[in-house]
């Protein structure tokens, strides 16, 4: 049984689609300098206020060690900022920076356009299914 062009496993199905949705951002992704691991946690950060790193690395499915490499060269950029919490000095929170929201912004227009392409190709139930099922997969233990 074949699942998608020539995937026969979900595993090899999912990664055909991601690979494939990556594409479709990544000319805004580069024009950006950014890689897909970048994007992960600059859109994680543009939903929350503050986040520790090991919430960041989790909420992005980034090895903490990843998270930690990849935060260090957007904090470099100024796209992010990390800043001690004022509940407790020892824990620092991470967020974006006004400069890393503009470029969010940015990346997420193009981001949109694709998500209209493929909600006007499934159609809106289909595209909806979709997501609820992606977030089923996301939330397994």
């Amino acid at each position: 049984m074949t699942i998608i062009s020539g995937c026969s496993t979900l595993h090899g199905a999912l990664r055909s689609a991601e690979r494939n949705w990556v594409r479709r951002i990544e000319s805004a992704l580069s024009a950006e300098n950014l890689t897909a691991d970048h994007w992960a946690i600059l859109s994680q950060l543009s939903n929350d206020d503050g986040m520790t790193m090991s919430d960041l690395a989790a909420a992005a499915r980034l090895a903490p060690s990843s998270a930690t490499r990849h935060a260090d060269f957007l904090a470099e950029r100024g796209l992010i900022f990390r800043v001690a919490a004022t509940d407790d000095r020892r824990r620092i929170l991470i967020g974006l920076s006004s400069l890393g929201a503009k470029l969010v912004g940015r990346v997420r227009a193009s981001e949109k356009l694709a998500e209209d392409e493929l909600r006007a190709r499934l159609g809106a139930r289909r595209y909806g299914d979709l997501l609820t099922a992606l977030s089923v997969i996301a939330e397994l233990d």
